[in-house]
């Protein structure tokens, strides 16, 4: 049936060129991929929503996200007194990354809280609780503040952070000098986030939306108001253990603050050249001579794990404390982002050699090879930063964040699908993350060795023809009739047998045509047509390519001789060649390097594939002070942590 192709070709049609992936190619039957698209973004960014992984790899969040947190579930408070907490203020969805911030102090105390319902919350994506130079908390501060030229040139500390008065720090006591305070900016974005609810009538003390989530090192909620009715105290502990004796306390580095805006330099688009100005003096850690401060920063990093989610191409359940409303997200990828958008463009053309087309042109740099140019390509999306927001961009933002947020307090959701879009996106990627790394695996392997014995290429050509059926096999019918001397043509990518399986493959999560569809998943449908589109109009002509091969000179088991003649050994190298570009290319387009990244060998029982998840790395490398920045990549991390035994 062709109307719901129809209707998603329409769909995308009427969108910005900027959602379409592909074009006709008259050289070659692979597609010309357009790596301007915002498409294979704003499908990761989809997929990706609640992931511990994904969102380390790529920190710098670009969706804002209606969500909800069950009924009944635990949150938990630590302080370092007895006093009640003040709004805002932050719970952990686990006791151990609660006890690893302030639990290791003299007078520790931690609150369990339990919901009593069902909590509205408004999720940021990326490592949006990290105070890192990322873009970590770009989103947020774009946010509130309506345009990247009114956010902070600082956007972790702010530019003019006040100062405790001399004695007044609590990691330093009974100093004479005046101190910055790390945390001041923190609140001020709690209690911006929490204001925009109150003044536009979206929540409060016990109905509409009460919360945020943000993600570290584990993800968190931001309470707005510690007297709502929504979550009861269950529990009020002094969990202070005896102090160790005789331990030497261990310094920590702290930045001042006459360093800090007036040196930083940020880059609109890309990552920052340049860093804030570091001018270290140092202090005494607090909670030094607490006897579970390092067994509390283990737990904390073993709780994080467990919200992994997709790791390594391997399905997790990621956060699932907090659902997500699918029908009301919003992208910063989204092309009504005009300036947002054109800048990313022009960005991504200079900085990755990509055409006016977005095609990408080749390695930049002549001493690049193909290899290390895709690679840089496909991790394109963490040098994207929300810092192109103008005014008029920014009035578009906070309308339809809000607009969306209203949608699903009041209920108006007769013009949403019910679809879970982000599933959906999940589904696609535990379909063909791993598939596309082992075919590329089976490529590189034929392109690269001997071709003379037939035996060996035969059973090679074998494992590539069966990963390349199973992408096909459900929307593949094979040609009734068909001989050697029409076999090109029966699998030709053109043949009725072939274009209907393209139709069925692109449309795979197509809906209904009577399916209404809300403007945010107009959007996010669009993106999901466009990364099956990619997929299909590779894999199918690899599936077909292979198949002619086979059927030409392997399928009859008795009559292939034993050597490989010349002619057929230079036509495997084209084909496998070929196809073995058109995987890299359409892998770099994806952009799933999260998911193609793992430790190596893997992880025995009782061990972690450790990432470093800020602001406690186990396993990697020591925490360098606030700001500091990891670069996560294959040479970098993952690497095996031994659980409770874990390097800190």
């Amino acid at each position: 049936m062709l109307i719901p192709f129809l209707i998603g070709c329409l769909i995308t049609a009427v969108l910005s060129f900027d959602q379409q992936p592909l074009t006709d190619s008259t050289t070659s039957h692979y597609p010309r991929l357009n790596f301007s698209s915002s498409s294979p973004l704003i499908f990761h960014s989809t997929f990706a929503l609640l992931q511990q992984w994904p969102n380390t790899f790529f920190p710098a969040g670009h969706t804002i996200a209606p969500c909800t947190i069950p009924p009944n579930t635990n949150l938990y408070h630590a302080r370092p007194n007895n006093t009640f907490p003040p709004s805002p203020e932050w719970f952990a969805f686990d006791s151990a990354m609660a006890y690893g911030i302030r639990g290791t102090t003299a007078d520790s105390h931690l609150l369990t809280f339990r919901t009593a319902k069902a909590v509205k919350c408004l999720y940021f994506d990326g490592t949006s609780a990290a105070l890192q130079y990322d873009g970590s908390m770009d989103s947020q501060n774009v946010f509130l503040h309506n345009t990247s030229a009114e956010a902070p040139a600082d956007p972790v500390f702010g530019d003019h952070p006040p100062r405790w008065p001399p004695g007044g720090n609590s990691t330093n006591p009974g100093s004479n000098e005046t101190v910055w305070v790390p945390l001041y900016a923190e609140y001020a974005r709690a209690a911006g986030l929490c204001n925009f609810i109150k003044e536009k009538n979206l929540g409060g003390p016990g109905w509409g939306y009460e919360s945020i989530i943000r993600m570290d090192e584990g993800f968190e909620v931001i309470w707005c108001n510690f007297s709502s009715p929504s979550a009861g105290l269950v529990s009020w502990l002094n969990v202070s253990a005896p102090a160790l004796i005789g331990v030497t306390p261990p310094k920590f580095p702290r930045r001042r603050p006459d360093h800090m805006a007036n040196t930083f330099i940020e880059h609109r688009v890309g990552l920052m050249d340049e860093r804030p100005e570091r001018n270290w003096t140092y202090v005494y850690l607090p909670g030094y001579d607490r006897p579970f401060k390092e067994a509390g920063a283990k737990e904390w990093f073993r709780t994080a794990a467990k919200t992994y989610g997709f790791a390594g191409g391997v399905p997790g359940r990621g956060e699932a404390r907090v659902k997500t409303d699918s029908c009301g997200l919003f992208s910063f990828y989204d092309p009504a982002l005009v300036d947002q958008s054109h800048a990313r463009v022009v960005y991504n053309r200079k900085q990755f050699n990509l055409s006016s087309d977005g095609y990408w042109l080749g390695p930049k740099n002549s001493s690049d090879s193909r290899v290390t140019a895709l690679q840089q390509l496909s991790l394109r999306r963490r040098y994207m930063l929300d810092r192109n927001i103008s005014e008029p961009d920014g009035l578009y933002m906070r309308s339809a964040v809000e607009d969306r947020m209203r949608a699903m307090l009041s209920g108006e959701e007769s013009t949403c699908s019910g679809i879970d879009w982000v599933e959906t996106s999940r589904t696609i990627v535990a379909d063909y993350s791993s598939p596309l790394y082992d075919l590329r695996s089976l490529l590189s392997r034929i392109t690269t060795s001997s071709l003379t014995n037939a035996t060996i290429v035969r059973a090679q050509v074998d494992l590539v023809r069966g990963l390349a059926h199973q992408f096909v096999m459900p929307y593949y019918e094979y040609p009734p009739h068909f001989a050697n001397a029409t076999l090109h043509k029966a699998f030709s990518p053109e043949s009725p047998s072939s274009l209907a399986a393209l139709v069925r493959c692109k449309n795979q999560h197509t809906p209904a045509p009577s399916t209404p569809l809300s403007t945010s998943e107009t959007l996010t449908f669009s993106s999901i047509l466009s990364v099956l589109s990619a997929l299909c109009t590779t894999l199918l002509p690899i599936f077909l390519s292979t198949e002619i091969l086979w059927l030409e000179h392997f399928n009859n088991v008795k009559a292939y001789p034993t050597t490989i003649p010349s002619f057929l050994q230079t036509r495997i190298s084209e084909t496998s060649t070929s196809q073995l570009e058109a995987v890299d290319e359409l892998m770099a387009w994806l952009g799933w390097t999260d998911q193609w990244t793992n430790c190596e060998p893997g992880c025995s029982v009782g061990q972690v594939c450790a990432i470093p998840m800020w602001p406690v790395p186990i396993g990697l490398e020591r925490y360098r002070g606030p700001g500091s920045h990891w670069q996560l990549n294959r040479t970098n991390g993952p690497r095996v942590a031994n659980g409770l035994h874990a390097e800190p």
